[in-house]
């Protein structure tokens, strides 16, 4: 017999989920096992809905609504709930098989390629093969479980204004020349991602100390410009547009291009030394209650309406078609990806980044 503490703790969940499904979430943190950003949920356009497809997802859930619209259209009995979290919450999201509700995700997506790809390296992640699934290029899919959908640059942004008497750098050299030259106008207005709490920006960090040792000599120009540390591209974003800062480094090159687009005064720069290609990825959890409509999302997102709508509506850059990137580097989908998840490796590193940045600021 159920006891009373317990029923009660799922009624409280199942009233959470009921609040959720009447209204977007908007909620830093929420008293549940996963910590989510934001909600949306979106009810079948069929009345009678026959499942509810709930997503975790590091996209922001205004990036994602173009395409949840899309899906729901194709499928229109099936609701959707699209929770928008971390990397680090979406991995503990699949690993331990639990969302707010007490319940499990269908399908995650990250833009965290090493954490989604140990979640299939250990068994988190269910087998899919499909027509669509089977045109999708080698480096952009592993092992049938993971699934590459966008492929988007890491990219330096810098304020126009700030740079309005200063050649802008077009490479990771250029960079580094100029901050040496002219660390007076840079001291503490410069950001790039802090790999120590960050799963996008660890794996930056991680895949351009592999390219080039270019890395660890801007890393230390910055440290000794004392460098804004941040969490995410939105908030370097806010800042160089702002003038709060000049330039920051390795940030996502498709949310630069949509403030860029929509006025903020801000240049987007591709190194033409290399550029690293980012993928936003999805995979099936274990634990999935509706593997099928997980499966036809997967499906969508490779297709080629669904690169359409990437394009035109998400303003990403679908996988598909490939073309000729020239000095566009994809961080490719694999088990390389797991060296630095490595507790001892990751250790290392982000030692090693402290001394050359954290302890010089």
């Amino acid at each position: 017999m159920m006891q009373p503490a317990t029923l009660q703790k799922r009624r409280l969940r199942w009233g959470l989920f009921i609040l959720a499904l009447l209204a977007p979430l908007q909620a830093a943190a929420i008293e549940s096992a996963v910590e989510i950003e934001a909600r949306r949920a979106y009810p079948a356009r069929d009345d009678d809905a026959a499942s509810t497809l709930h997503i975790i997802g590091t996209t922001e859930a205004s990036v994602m609504d173009g395409l949840v619209q899309a899906y729901r259209a194709r499928y229109p009995k099936v609701a959707v709930i699209y929770d928008q979290a971390t990397s680090r919450a979406v991995f503990d999201a699949v690993e331990g098989n639990v969302d707010v509700d007490g319940s499990t995700y269908d399908l995650a997506i990250s833009s965290a390629m090493d954490l989604q790809i140990k979640l299939v390296n250990d068994g988190r992640a269910r087998e899919h093969r499909s027509v669509a699934t089977a045109r999708l290029p080698r480096w952009a899919t592993w092992r049938d479980r993971i699934f590459g959908f966008t492929r988007e640059p890491a990219v330096i942004i810098y304020n126009t204004e700030a740079f309005r008497d200063i050649p802008v750098p077009q490479s990771r050299f250029e960079l580094a020349n100029l901050l040496r030259r002219a660390p007076e106008l840079f001291e503490r207005r410069i950001a790039t991602y802090d790999p120590e709490v960050s799963g996008l920006g660890y794996l930056f960090a991680t895949q351009d100390s592999l390219q080039s040792d270019t890395y660890w000599r801007l890393m230390e120009i910055f440290g000794n410009l004392s460098a804004r540390m941040s969490c995410c591209s939105s908030e370097m974003l806010d800042q160089v547009a702002s003038g709060e800062i000049a330039l920051a480094y390795n940030v996502l090159g498709s949310y630069a291009q949509v403030w860029r687009d929509g006025g903020a005064p801000i240049g987007i720069v591709l190194p033409r030394d290399y550029t690293l290609l980012m993928l936003r990825t999805a995979l099936i959890p274990l634990a999935s209650d509706n593997v099928g409509a997980a499966g036809d999302f997967i499906d969508f997102l490779v297709s080629e309406d669904g690169a359409r709508v990437i394009r035109h509506e998400a303003y990403l850059s679908p996988v598909l078609p490939e073309g000729d990137d020239g000095t566009l580097l994809p961080v490719r989908l694999g088990p390389g990806l797991l060296v630095f998840l490595d507790a001892l490796k990751r250790r290392a590193f982000l030692s090693e980044w402290a001394s050359a940045v954290a302890e010089r600021r």
